[in-house]
């Protein structure tokens, strides 16, 4: 796309960028996670170097300049999440995807940058991870500092909105003097999905991502291929049955008869989920 950024000058640089970043890509999906390292570094010095001579060159490109370094800063997340995620570190390697999704959110919330091949393929790999509950804390807090001109946020003492650009710098509110914890809340759907009840690495919870490691690690799948889960009902024998009398009381605990009860329960309908590879260039990632 040629308005991916709103300066001709960005756009240029991210031109530049976009070799290093395929091949950067193509390393990871090839498991060289040292040349993919290197290919990011190399896109971070060439971007220092555009930073250091910015200073004049007005408040549009400083902004653009921000999205490009979030956008060097979502590539290595990604190399990182895939990198923990064939190591097995899958506690790990959750926090690892929500901090990827949230840079690509802000990618995409503030520039046309073509992220829709990520974008796709981390929102199906976040359902292969068991969290389905998260805890949301509350807090009352003394003020929030504005991080551009750390006046109250909510002041009129401060003109700037949160989550806009001023100059090259993020409008967030940074909260001050924490005075006590409110609550602590279960709900499905927080703005941060980071806190949840922590699972061992080995643990039967991870079973799916297990198997998505598993596939990667023996190369039946390769990183940019993995698409999209498909979900079915399958029979499978239950671990629970075993025959008796007819009259007798049924092995479930339930006081019936067996005949009356589980009898016809020798096999039981379960959720089943087929990884659904697509082929796909990972260079094509970056157009």
């Amino acid at each position: 796309m040629n308005n991916e950024l709103r300066t001709a000058a960005a756009k240029e640089l991210l031109g530049e960028m976009k070799p290093l970043a395929r091949a950067s890509l193509v390393a990871l999906n090839d498991y060289r996670i040292s040349d993919s390292q290197c290919a990011l570094r190399d896109i971070r010095a060439l971007v220092d170097s555009a930073k250091s001579n910015a200073v004049a060159d007005g408040e549009e490109y400083l902004n653009d300049l921000w999205v490009i370094e979030r956008y060097i800063d979502f590539l290595a997340k990604y190399g990182n999440l895939w990198e923990s995620i064939l190591d097995q570190r899958f506690s790990e390697s959750w926090c690892l995807l929500q901090d990827s999704l949230d840079l690509l959110r802000l990618i995409k919330r503030l520039s046309h940058i073509d992220i829709h091949f990520f974008e796709d393929q981390l929102i199906e790999l976040e359902r292969t991870y068991p969290y389905k509950l998260f805890f949301s804390i509350g807090a009352t807090v003394e003020f929030f500092e504005c991080s551009v001109c750390g006046q109250d946020i909510d002041s009129q003492e401060c003109s700037h909105v949160r989550g806009s650009l001023y100059g090259g710098v993020m409008a967030y509110a940074i909260a001050r003097n924490i005075m006590q914890m409110d609550h602590i809340s279960m709900v499905a759907h927080p703005q941060d999905k980071r806190c949840v009840v922590s699972y061992e690495d080995s643990g039967e919870q991870f079973k799916l991502i297990r198997y998505v490691s598993s596939l990667l690690s023996s190369k039946r799948l390769r990183i940019s291929d993995f698409g999209r889960l498909q979900y079915s009902k399958r029979l499978r024998p239950n671990p629970d049955y075993r025959k008796l009398p007819r009259n007798e009381r049924c092995f479930c605990g339930s006081g019936r008869k067996f005949k009356h009860c589980c009898i016809e329960k020798k096999c039981i309908e379960g959720d089943h989920v087929d990884i659904v590879a697509e082929p796909k260039c990972i260079e094509h990632a970056v157009s």
